[in-house]
Formats: structure tokens, C-alpha cells, sequence
């Protein structure tokens, strides 16, 4: 779920959900609860086991990791890649935003182009949308 925070940022996933995810985004298949807290405290105590397996159980009920027991630990998995994510948490926020205020919306976005790589970045996927449905 998409939400601001106190300063205006949006946040699909709190900070330590954040570099949770990051870590398991950075390696590839099933990981321990203990190889993702030595990542992120790397000798320091920044955070407790007991918190990093919480976080991942969580993140496991909201349906970004899949949890499996492996003896008397469990490991986890990233449903989704990072991309796949972010697309997703876009689409939620924008869906809405398109059904409702789609020329707003549009108009916003063109008028937050800052410079001539940004409007050649939204041609080309312009571009690339057309000729994905001319070949359709």
C-alpha cells in the first residue's frame, strides 16, 4: 500500500521493510532470517534478530515474500523483483488518478519535465507504446 510520510515522500514499504527488501531483492532465491540481519548489522547491533524476523513475517503476510520452513528456521523469498514492485506500487497510485483526472494528470506530468532528456525519455516510450499496439 502507497502512503506519504510526515514529509511529503511517498512510501509503498516502511524504512526497515525498505532495507529488508533491498537485501533479498540483492541475491537470488531462498534466505534465512540470520544471512539478512548479519547483512544489515554487519557487526553492529543495529538491529535485533528478533526485529529483522518480524519485519520479514510481515512482509510475508502483506504478500511481498514467501516464507517456507527449512528445519527449525524459515526462509524467504521475494514474490515480485524490485521492478516488478515498483511498477505495481505506480499502478496502484496512478490507476485511480488516470480513471478520474487523466488530463490533470497528464498535464502535471508533462509540465514536471525539467529538461530536454526528460522529454526525449517520454517520447520514446511514447514511441515504444505505438509500436507495441501497431504490431498488435
Amino acid at each position: 500500500m502507497f502512503r506519504l510520510d510526515g514529509k511529503g515522500s511517498g512510501l509503498a514499504l516502511g524504512p526497515l521493510e525498505t532495507k529488508v527488501m533491498d537485501v533479498i531483492w540483492s541475491r537470488e532465491g531462498w534466505v534465512a532470517v540470520s544471512d539478512i540481519h548479519e547483512t544489515l548489522t554487519r557487526g553492529k547491533s543495529d538491529f535485533a534478530y528478533s526485529t529483522i524476523k518480524t519485519i520479514m513475517t510481515n512482509l510475508a503476510e502483506k504478500g511481498h515474500l514467501q516464507k517456507r520452513a527449512a528445519g527449525r528456521a524459515n526462509q524467504f523469498k521475494a514474490v515480485q523483483t524490485r521492478e516488478a514492485f515498483e511498477e505495481s506500487v505506480v499502478g496502484d497510485v496512478l490507476r485511480p488518478l488516470i480513471r478520474n483526472y487523466r488530463n490533470p494528470l497528464l498535464a502535471h506530468i508533462i509540465d514536471q519535465l525539467n529538461n530536454d532528456g526528460d522529454v526525449a525519455e517520454l517520447e520514446r516510450l511514447l514511441a515504444e507504446k505505438k509500436a507495441k499496439r501497431s504490431h498488435a
